[in-house]
């Protein structure tokens, strides 16, 4: 889905002006948070060989970020099975700061820009005092790693996966327990604040939300460091 929505904004959205113009091309692109909704359609329709649809859009356009909602529809019924929303953040490759947007990009989607409200975006969320967590601890593998030698986006995905599946089968959690893959997935949230490279050890730390038993959290950390935080909530009928 990533992958999909960066191959579809590099080949049409965020294309510099024309060929032999001084206008900057974007220098060094980071995903700041993700949130995915999978509907019911998802698990009804996904199958080998069976089509989708792909509509990528451009809703907000900021400073030095912009957010883009990603739809995925079955193409048979055009019923929708995932929604998306990416906050991006154009970054300068030698002082790993943001960098603010060239000044071509704004001036195109201006109708984008302040004026317009922003979508809803992942924002971080405070790790509780009084919950008992469950630990996992992972080393960055090479084969972890993405183009500019960081851990690469989805490994902390799998990360945070294998600490659920590893505390819904150790009892951690009171409604997730046994085989995670008996659960399907409903919503997830990415939020990415600092960066790990290979070879790092990472502390995952899961919990239930204390309001929604159907919602486990994540803070990866390094050290004292936090790196990155996740939420994941399952279509439990139960719940």
């Amino acid at each position: 889905m990533i992958l999909a929505s960066y191959v579809i904004g590099n080949q049409y959205l965020f294309v510099p002006p024309g060929e032999g113009s001084k206008e900057p091309a974007l220098d060094l692109v980071f995903i700041r948070g993700q949130s995915w909704e999978f509907l019911p359609g998802y698990y009804r329709h996904l199958a080998p060989g069976r089509g989708t649809t792909v509509t990528e859009s451009l809703r907000h356009v900021g400073n030095t970020s912009w957010v883009s909602m990603e739809e995925i529809r079955d193409a048979p019924t055009n019923e929708l099975m995932i929604r998306g929303i990416l906050q991006r953040i154009n970054v300068s490759a030698t002082r790993r700061r943001p960098e603010p947007l060239p000044d071509w990009l704004r001036e195109r989607y201006s109708y984008l820009t302040s004026s317009v409200p922003r979508p809803p975006t992942v924002q971080p969320f405070d790790a509780p005092t009084n919950v008992k967590c469950f630990r996992y601890s992972v080393v960055v593998a090479p084969n972890e790693t993405d183009t500019n030698d960081h851990t690469f986006h989805a490994s902390y995905l799998w990360y945070s996966m294998d600490c659920a599946s590893l505390g819904a089968r150790s009892g951690a959690y009171s409604l997730l327990r046994g085989n995670l893959a008996k659960y399907d997935l409903k919503m997830l949230e990415v939020l990415y604040q600092k960066e790990s490279l290979e070879g790092d050890v990472l502390d995952v730390e899961s919990w239930e939300d204390q309001d929604s038993p159907d919602t486990l959290r994540f803070q990866i950390k390094k050290g004292d460091e936090n790196i990155t935080q996740l939420t994941m909530q399952f279509y439990i009928t139960t719940v």
